[in-house]
């Protein structure tokens, strides 16, 4: 069950809240109970197990680099 609660925060506090509304497209009051929650409540709502991965891409390196590297060969 839930409970209707009035909260009074200042113009800089709600202006923070909208932008990050209108990032994640989470309604305001959903943020507010995740930060509840994570501040207050911290091991209470269950965390998905996950990986993160990070890629990047580089130009193709000179051959002085590449020719000192074991294994890379440059095709023309």
């Amino acid at each position: 069950m839930s409970v209707r609660f009035h909260l009074l925060i200042s113009d800089r506090q709600y202006a923070c809240l909208a932008r990050e509304a209108n990032r994640t497209g989470l309604p305001m009051a959903e943020l507010a109970r995740r930060a509840i929650d994570r501040v207050y409540r911290p091991d209470v709502r269950p965390r998905a197990a996950g990986v993160e991965l990070s890629v990047g891409l580089w130009r193709r390196p000179d051959a002085a680099i590449a020719g000192r590297r074991p294994g890379i060969r440059l095709v023309d």
